[in-house]
């Protein structure tokens, strides 16, 4: 069900991000979590949103990553409920078809954009996130 990756040899754990990924697609859950992890990314899957909340709860992650292929009504009832959240998490929708419109607080990527542009969308999230005790819309 989740699974989260190992500890790299010479980086804190503290210091890394934290990466809750929530995605139905396996092969987009294992390259993504394999790539990011290499980067030094701590992760943690799940297979869709349903477990999402639960893992967000156990990990207090600094990004969620949120396939919203699936349900756009799903997708922005899970953004709500992240909102909701009372410490920060900033969130990353990816999506095959991420032309579609989406409220402006919400940061929408093709799902298999270049790594490093995914990369470095998350260690920007992260960033923002850091060190503040709101988020504006609990997105970034």
């Amino acid at each position: 069900m989740a699974r989260t990756t190992a500890h790299l040899q010479g980086v804190e754990q503290s210091q890394r991000i934290r990466v809750v990924l929530a995605a139905r697609d396996r092969r987009f859950v294992r390259v993504t979590s394999f790539l990011l992890g290499r980067k030094g990314f701590l992760i943690e899957s799940v297979r869709g949103p349903e477990h999402l909340l639960g893992a967000v709860d156990r990990h207090r992650p600094d990004v969620v990553i949120l396939d919203g292929t699936d349900s756009l009504t799903a997708t922005a009832k899970t953004i709500a409920a992240i909102e909701a959240l009372s410490y920060p998490v900033a969130v990353l929708v990816v999506a095959d078809a991420p032309e579609v419109s989406s409220p402006k607080s919400v940061r929408l990527l093709h799902k298999w954009t270049p790594f490093d542009q995914l990369a470095d969308e998350v260690e920007r999230l992260s960033a923002d996130t850091d060190g503040q005790e709101e988020v504006f819309n609990g997105v970034a």
